[in-house]
Parts: structure tokens; C-alpha cells; sequence
């Protein structure tokens, strides 16, 4: 261990991370000083989580080093990492909606006494200090999760991880569902945080956010450390060259369609507006045949966007059309009635019963028009299956196979299955290759290529911007609760850099994206 470790409180030298024949992470250095906040940032695959896992003692690494608050990770596991004092928040919440602030804070590591019964009022004196050290108003410990703003809740979670690590804490994403002054508030406590003497560990897409409050920025890209630098000697478009490479600058995809700009939409949205998230009303169509990409953060609510025209968000207000026809999300089956389907992101929990056979799943949509007094006609049924899964290139034993023994990409296959089924006029695409290999990849963007050619509106969301770049015929830039651009394939802003660019936040006193 040198010198400069032992002064550290998160150390990692030379860290390289191998999966089998792929380099993840080759020869990385990083180092957060005590009381500091070090931004981590880089685009998709950049090698930021499993650089911070590393940290956790999640992964062993290939190579290297690693010490937290001078002493090695040693065995690497997150209880060691934990009993050395590091923590993280997770992107998604740990917190349990039913239960107290208080409840939360002592989850899974409650006060107990000799009688084996929690001693309350010896967590509850331990919670207040704590609140009352960070600045957190004391009345969170007292109302449940589900009462407290999302910003409340961020700063519980915040708590909750510096009780229990006192030298390194690592958020992740932590602003994606904050608003500008409740940001400003999360700041002021991660500040806080360092001023006790902690070093944070900040990684984020928003850009603008680092030169807000970091101490150093890091920029990670193919699992190497292309900038490693203070925020006064840097800029937002310094970071998204260091992100991407100058090589990336100018890219242009092939796209897989093109639309006759005359023809008619195959959905309108006028003034729409979702309570908590697009409070400025949003207004965009889509042609039949035509891709739209939707490109924006986390938080940004490109979700949030798709859910609400399938009926699984209520809308506060605005009108939609469809087919030319009105149409007020009410529901997902009435949404699917007419002709609109969802692929959701999370495809296991929403998209599909993986416990059932193929058929049953590619049935469940259409079910009403393969039943006779409500007896379901499996014949039908499996020649609708036999004809899709052949359409589709499904890769299974027949049409009987359990989905959870198919591969993730001929999962993804059997959920765009059942949106044939149902004939739809109108595709909502939310991460459609997300967790699946390459080629999978490919054949699904070619048959979903191949609908838009036949007249089917399609509207695409992934976080992959070489991909929405790929199957884009226009682009909507989401940010701030508002479409801040809408980008054509023959347009000047149609290259990663400068879709980066217009996806970041306006800055955190009202200004533009620098």
C-alpha cells in the first residue's frame, strides 16, 4: 500500500476486469480524497458499474488493487467493503413504501435487546442525531415512504448508506427523478455529506450536474480512463469527446426506412401532459411506416411517455389520435383493442407470463377472438403460434416450450409475437434489445424494420444511441418534462455528440445545456 492510499478513502490502482475473453476494464486508476466529490461519467458500456462493483466487492478483479480508507478490500465482498466503511445507493429504491422513514433507516440492522425486542427510542435518539448531522428534516423518520416526495426519499436513502458507511459513498443516477430545486436540495446535503469528512462517489449522464458539485470528473470509455480532470479545466463538449472519441464526431447511420412524407399519421399527440412529469404539454405525431426514436436521461420520462398512450399512466390532459381516429387511453387492453401495443422495457414482469408455454403467451392478447363460449380454440392458437414463431425465426423446441428456457432475445421475440397477434397499427418500443446479444439485436431491428415498411408506426425508445441513430427516420429529444428537439435523419444535430448535447438538463439556475 503507498502513501497516497493510506490517505484515501477509496483507492483503486491498476485495475484491469476480464469476463471470459472480453476486457471490461484495463488497467483503470481512481481515487476519491476524503471530503471530495469525484463525478464518474461515460456512455453505455463505458465500465463505470462494473468499476464501482469492483469497489463493493461485488467483482474480484483481474488486476489491481483495491483499498478503502487505506485498507485492502480483502476478501472482496460487499459485507468487507461495508465493515471498511463504503456505501451505495442504487438507482433503483431499497426503501419499502408500507414502512416509517425510521423503520427504513434501521432495515435489516434494527437495535436489539437483551429481550430479543427492538429498542426503539435507542434507534429513534441514533436517527435523529444522524437527521440532524446531515440537515434532513427530522419529520421523514415519522411518515411512511409512500407520503414522502422523491426527494425525501433520495435524501432517506442517502442516510440510510452513511449510517451504515462512513468513508466512501457511491450514488448512482441519484437526480433522475428530481426536479431542478429538488436537485439543488440533494446538492446541498451531498456537500454536506463531504463536509463530514466522507468522499462521494458521483455517477451521473447529466453533465451539467458535475460542474454543479463535483470536485473531479472521471471519463470512462471502452473500460479505460480517457480524462480524469477538475470541472474549471473542462466543458460539456470536452466530455462528450472524451466520452465518445473524435472518430464518433460525425457518424451518420443507414437508416432501415423511409417514409413517404405525405402519408398520414398513425398517431397524433396534442397537449398532452402527465401529472409528476410532463407538466409542458407535449406535442408530436408519428407516420405510418415511420420510426420515431426518443432519445433522453434517466428520469427524463421517455417511459413514463409510452405508458401513458398504452393506458398504464394516466394522462392529465391533451388529446391523442389514432389511425385518424380519437382516442383517450383508458386502459393497456383497451390500448390493444385498438390496435396499440407496448414491448415494455422490463419484459419478465410486464410483457410476459415466462412460467407458461409460448402459446399461452402469444395468445393472451388476442384470446377474445379464439374462443367459443369461452372454450379457447387451441388450434387456432397453435397455428397462430407455428406461423409467428417461423415469421419471427424463434428459436425453441415447438410452441409448447416454457418461455423462461428461451434465451433473451427469443423472449423479446415472443412479446413483438403478440403484438402481431394483435395486428397493431401502432408499436411502442421501450430498450427492445436491452439483454440481448448481437445478432438477436439485428433481427430484431430488421423485422421491426420490415412492419414500418408495411405501414406500421413505430415509437422507439433505448438508451443505445447508436441504435436510435440506426432505426430512426426523426428523433424527439426529451429533457426537463419537455421536447426540446426534434432531430431529422438529414439534420446537422443526427450524430451521437450532439443528440448527447441536447439531452442534458438546462442548467441548474434556467440556463441552457453549455
Amino acid at each position: 500500500m503507498t502513501n497516497d492510499a493510506a490517505g484515501r478513502a477509496l483507492d483503486l490502482r491498476g485495475v484491469s476486469m476480464r469476463f471470459g475473453e472480453v476486457r471490461v476494464l484495463d488497467r483503470v486508476d481512481f481515487a476519491v480524497e476524503p471530503g471530495s466529490v469525484h463525478a464518474v461519467v461515460g456512455h453505455n458500456g463505458a465500465g463505470k458499474s462494473t468499476l464501482m462493483k469492483i469497489a463493493l466487492g461485488v467483482h474480484q478483479p483481474t488486476e489491481g488493487s483495491v483499498h478503502i480508507a487505506g485498507s485492502p478490500l480483502t476478501p472482496a465482498h460487499p459485507a468487507t467493503a461495508r465493515k471498511l466503511g463504503l456505501g451505495m445507493v442504487m438507482q433503483e429504491r431499497s426503501l419499502i413504501d408500507t414502512l416509517s422513514g425510521l423503520d427504513n433507516l434501521f432495515l435489516n440492522d434494527e437495535k436489539i435487546g437483551l429481550t430479543r425486542a427492538i429498542r426503539r427510542r435507542a434507534q429513534r435518539q441514533e436517527a435523529l442525531a444522524l437527521t440532524e448531522r446531515l440537515g434532513i428534516s427530522p419529520d421523514v423518520l415519522r411518515r411512511q415512504v409512500s407520503q414522502l416526495s422523491p426527494v425525501e426519499q433520495q435524501m432517506l436513502e442517502i442516510a440510510k448508506a452513511v449510517r451504515l458507511a462512513e468513508h466512501v459513498l457511491i450514488l448512482d443516477e441519484p437526480t433522475a427523478p428530481l426536479s431542478h430545486r429538488e436537485i439543488e436540495m440533494l446538492f446541498r446535503l451531498i456537500r454536506r455529506v463531504a463536509g463530514l469528512g466522507a468522499g462521494i462517489v458521483l455517477i451521473t449522464h447529466h453533465l451539467n450536474e458535475v460542474f454543479e458539485v463535483a470536485d473531479h470528473i472521471t471519463v470512462l470509455r471502452g473500460g479505460k480512463v480517457t480524462l480524469s480532470v477538475a470541472p474549471a479545466r473542462t466543458s460539456v463538449p470536452d466530455l462528450i469527446s472524451s466520452m465518445l472519441g473524435e472518430s464518433k464526431a460525425a457518424v451518420k447511420s443507414e437508416g432501415v426506412t423511409r417514409v413517404d412524407v405525405a402519408a398520414a399519421p398513425a398517431l397524433e399527440v396534442r397537449d398532452l401532459t402527465v401529472p409528476g412529469k410532463f407538466e409542458t404539454p407535449l406535442s408530436f405525431s408519428v407516420k405510418r411506416g415511420e420510426i420515431v426514436g426518443v432519445a433522453g436521461l434517466a428520469g427524463s420520462g421517455r417511459s413514463t411517455l409510452l405508458r401513458a398512450l398504452f393506458g398504464a399512466a394516466r394522462p392529465g390532459g391533451g388529446a391523442v389520435r389514432l389511425m385518424g381516429q380519437s382516442y383517450r387511453p383508458r386502459n393497456p387492453k383497451h390500448a390493444i383493442r385498438n390496435r396499440l401495443f407496448l414491448i415494455p422495457e422490463e419484459r419478465a414482469e410486464y410483457g410476459l407470463v415466462t412460467t407458461q408455454p409460448i402459446v399461452d403467451n402469444i395468445m393472451l392478447p388476442v384470446l377474445g377472438g379464439l374462443t367459443t363460449w369461452r372454450v379457447v380454440r387451441d388450434g387456432r392458437g397453435a397455428d397462430l403460434a407455428h406461423q409467428l414463431m417461423r415469421d419471427l425465426k424463434v428459436r425453441a423446441r415447438d410452441h409448447r416450450q416454457v418461455v423462461n428456457e428461451l434465451s433473451g432475445g427469443n423472449q423479446q421475440k415472443i412479446v413483438l409475437a403478440k403484438s402481431l397477434a394483435t395486428r397493431a397499427d401502432m408499436l411502442l418500443l421501450d430498450e427492445p434489445t436491452s439483454g440481448v446479444d448481437v445478432g438477436a439485436a439485428a433481427e430484431l431491428i430488421k423485422i421491426v424494420g420490415e412492419l414500418a415498411n408495411q405501414g406500421t408506426g413505430v415509437l422507439w425508445v433505448t438508451s443505445d444511441l447508436q441504435e436510435l441513430l440506426t432505426v430512426s427516420d426523426r428523433v424527439l429529444v426529451i429533457a426537463d418534462g419537455r421536447i426540446r428537439a426534434v432531430v431529422p435523419r438529414d439534420g446537422e444535430d443526427f450524430t451521437e455528440p450532439r443528440l448527447i448535447h441536447l439531452m442534458q438538463r438546462a442548467g441548474l439556475n434556467g440556463g441552457e445545456a453549455a
